[in-house]
């Protein structure tokens, strides 16, 4: 899937993917990780989501990645943030107040850019084709400190009935990306079809959503 799929998206503001409320999975599990993974959080793909104003609120430290200039612009002015902008090689990098936003590709970030160990992904994962996800892992693993714990959100469903995204995302599809170099704990998981009139328009008929906390293995 190609960078130009997803400024189309924003161009068209098709982007289903948008919550207008925070995620109620991010306030229900956030505690559950460990304090120094709390302290500063990066938030990949992250879009204009809501989710990431609640993390300020809880004094933590945000880092988000996102591709689209639209979607920064977007976050900035409709939750009155003065943002600064400074061109970091192919990157630009918005800061404000407990916030820094790094709009480009994900795949070129550095270490250094991001330096958190916590996360949450909420919308990275199962935004990509299947044939992306382990270069994903890779790339978060190289991103986040040796000692990073997350909160994962994904979602499974009849891949027969719709395709993504958002990609279906199993259980075993987890466990195949993560337990190499991950504890992976499911933490819930419930049907949320019902709060999905979009997917059951596409012919969903369930909706599996699960919540993963995942903490780097020692090395």
């Amino acid at each position: 899937m190609h960078t130009e799929f997803w400024h189309e998206r924003w161009q068209k503001q098709e982007i289903g993917f948008h919550r207008s409320q925070v995620h109620p999975q991010l306030a229900a599990h956030f505690k559950q990780l460990p304090e120094s993974a709390r302290e500063r959080v990066f938030v990949p793909l992250c879009g204009k989501s809501l989710d990431m104003l609640w993390l300020i609120e809880q004094g933590t430290q945000v880092v988000g990645s996102e591709l689209s200039a639209l979607a920064i612009e977007a976050f900035a002015a409709e939750n009155a943030l003065a943002l600064t902008a400074t061109t970091c090689d192919e990157h630009i990098r918005h800061d404000g107040d407990q916030l820094r936003l790094w709009q480009g590709d994900f795949f070129t970030l550095a270490a250094e850019q991001i330096a958190c160990s916590g996360f949450y992904d909420r919308a990275a994962l199962v935004a990509l084709p299947p044939a992306m996800r382990q270069d994903y892992v890779a790339q978060l693993e190289r991103l986040l400190s040796p000692t990073a714990s997350g909160l994962l959100i994904t979602f499974a469903y009849d891949t027969a009935a719709m395709s993504g995204p958002p990609f279906s995302t199993t259980p075993a599809d987890v466990q195949a990306l993560f337990q190499a170099h991950w504890h992976v704990e499911r933490l819930s998981s419930e049907d949320v079809i019902a709060g999905h009139p979009g997917m059951q328009a596409r012919g969903l008929k369930s909706l599996e959503e699960s919540v993963w906390r995942l903490t780097r293995r020692s090395s």
